[in-house]
């Protein structure tokens, strides 16, 4: 009868013991479980993130070629509107020919017939406004060429 009780009594123990382990693993995949819908969200968020950044980029893409596209029919605008003009005069396209050079070599007298002068009062802000024009002028009408495409 000892040995029934004892039986009982262990075999209910083995029961109990496997029931709390049981539970414990339950626990434990449930944790494990958690984990894994933790580490999933985390990719998600991730690759959310991920894709807002590529989307953003493509924008910013985006508008960069909206804004191309916008210089260049503003260009194209301005050349048909210069072209719906008409044609001008020989005379009239020679003497606008002529400007930028008479400029320039306008402005270079000026340079030189203040040096040569003698000194006044605002000669020095005067020349100093002259070399200034002048040298704006030589460099925009001679960089203006070197800058020009070859044909």
């Amino acid at each position: 009868m000892l040995d029934l009780l004892g039986t009982v009594l262990t075999g209910g123990a083995t029961g109990i013991i496997g029931s709390v382990l049981g539970k414990a693993f339950s626990f434990l995949d449930y944790w494990i479980d958690e984990k894994k819908a933790d580490s999933e969200h985390e990719r998600t968020l991730a690759l959310l993130e991920l894709q807002n950044k590529i989307g953003a980029e493509e924008t910013e893409r985006e508008m960069a070629v909206a804004d191309a596209k916008y210089a260049a029919d503003q260009r194209v605008a301005a050349y048909h509107h210069d072209a719906s003009v008409g044609v001008s005069s020989t005379w009239v396209v020679d003497i606008l020919r002529l400007v930028r050079p008479a400029l320039t070599l306008l402005l270079i007298l000026m340079v030189g017939y203040l040096y040569t002068q003698s000194v006044e009062a605002g000669r020095a802000t005067i020349e100093a406004s002259v070399i200034y024009m002048c040298s704006s002028s030589v460099l925009w009408w001679f960089g203006d060429r070197a800058l020009r495409k070859k044909t």
